[in-house]
């Protein structure tokens, strides 16, 4: 799309993997996705010159149509590229302790060929699914500390 600007916003790998698997390599900037309206909310005119910490080592590439580049602008601040980054990753959040409540809720089963059995799910065998999902590495996040953080999450949201 002619006028179209692109902006490759840097992000830990784990995100750009998980937003390259729900939206693909880029994203078109629409009020139509969470993602485009939050963005389109951080946007402004301000054209800053010196990249904004720049040592990620992962990058997501957002596509800005001309409408939105006109009424809004097409850059944001520090503050708001890492207001941005913590959006992404509470929503990635979120959505992975909600594959993980409702694989343990709906009592799913899985095949254990190593042992030709019948598997109930656990809480383990969900989030190493979501993760495969995904194609997020041990590296980039550990099994263990989302496992951690998930019982934290519930003792907080069930008292």
């Amino acid at each position: 799309m002619p006028g179209t600007v692109t902006v490759n916003v840097p992000l830990k790998s784990y995100l750009t993997k998980y937003l390259s698997q729900k939206y693909g390599g880029s994203h078109c900037v629409t009020r139509r996705s969470w993602l485009g309206k939050y963005i389109v909310d951080v946007l402004d005119k301000q054209y800053r010159r010196k990249p904004v910490n720049l040592s990620k080592e992962s990058y997501y590439q957002l596509n800005i149509p001309p409408s939105i580049v006109n009424r809004e602008g097409f850059s944001f601040s520090s503050v708001k590229q890492k207001s941005l980054e913590e959006m992404i990753e509470k929503v990635f959040r979120n959505d992975m302790y909600g594959y993980i409540e409702v694989s343990m809720g709906a009592d799913l089963k899985f095949i254990n060929p190593e042992h030709n059995s019948l598997n109930k799910q656990s809480t383990v065998q969900a989030i190493n699914q979501f993760l495969r999902f995904y194609n997020i590495s041990e590296d980039e996040l550990s099994p263990e500390s989302i496992y951690r953080d998930f019982f934290r999450h519930k003792k907080v949201t069930n008292p």
